[in-house]
């Protein structure tokens, strides 16, 4: 699991990193949780009281408030969605970090997401498009794919949004479009011998139709014409919708991770 996390922080990276022992640091002007949080992966090469001072010192430094993206098993049998036989496991040392998280004042911030893996091609074939659309996957997101992209349903559109949508080793903008406009976007990203999708997207006037099975179905397409088959993608907990979909093309839980915040300075000393 952990190995996975590592590869999927190739995918959508800071603008700047560090790594403290197996701790990678990222920060990209506060533009989302996973660019600018630090990402455990094991050992800190640190105390763990010095290297949490390290990291809320180093994200203190750049204005931002300290952050850790925790990576953690799939709940209890009884309550967990199904793994699938061959997704991605482990005994997950980051537990305890948690746990030690808990302990020194650290807030759980709302929003916990899974992780989902498929193997490519998908098991269900890409929905219907509306008559006259096609499919276009450009190296770079040009203003139509930008306009489309909605970071937590808002339109804010930082100087750095390109930077880190660009941010992996390769990756390719994925739209489908007619002449009246863009309907859906996604992302995909290649690393480490997998693809990765992030930034899905329906216009609202043409969701239920179908298009996000066929946008996402596009964007497999193009990571198997581009000779991978292993997909993740992350998805919010509480998004049945666009779970019931990749549990339909396939996907399979592997684990979730949710972020912790560290207390302001002075407001919280470990007993």
């Amino acid at each position: 699991m952990l190995e996975l996390e590592r590869v999927a922080a190739g995918h959508w990276r800071g603008t700047e990193e560090e790594w403290l022992g197996e701790w990678l640091l990222r920060a990209a002007d506060g533009f989302t949780g996973r660019a600018n949080s630090a990402l455990p992966l094991g050992d800190p090469g640190l105390p763990l009281e010095a290297a949490l001072d390290y990291v809320t010192g180093w994200y203190r430094a750049r204005g931002l408030p300290a952050v850790m993206a925790v990576p953690l098993p799939l709940p209890p049998a009884d309550d967990a969605p199904s793994a699938g036989p061959s997704a991605v496991r482990s005994d997950m040392p980051s537990v305890g970090l948690d746990a030690e998280l808990t302990g020194r004042g650290w807030a759980t911030r709302p929003g916990p997401a899974f992780v989902m893996v498929a193997d490519l091609p998908l098991t269900v074939a890409g929905g219907g498009l509306p008559a006259g659309a096609v499919v276009a996957a450009d190296a770079e997101p040009d203003e139509d794919w930008i306009a489309a992209y909605h970071y937590r349903g808002t339109d804010r559109q930082p100087p750095v949004l390109r930077d880190v949508l660009t941010s992996a080793r390769e990756q390719a903008f994925i739209s489908l479009r007619t002449e009246s406009g863009v309907l859906a976007i996604a992302r995909l990203s290649i690393a480490g011998g997998w693809a990765g999708l992030t930034a899905v997207e329906v216009d609202p006037a043409y969701r239920r139709a179908g298009l996000g099975l066929a946008i996402t179905a596009a964007a497999c397409a193009e990571a198997v014409a581009r000779d991978v088959h292993r997909v993740f993608l992350q998805v919010a907990v509480d998004n049945a919708g666009a779970r019931a979909l990749y549990e339909r093309c396939g996907f399979r839980y592997s684990h979730r991770y949710h972020y912790r915040v560290a207390p302001a300075p002075g407001a919280f000393s470990p007993s």
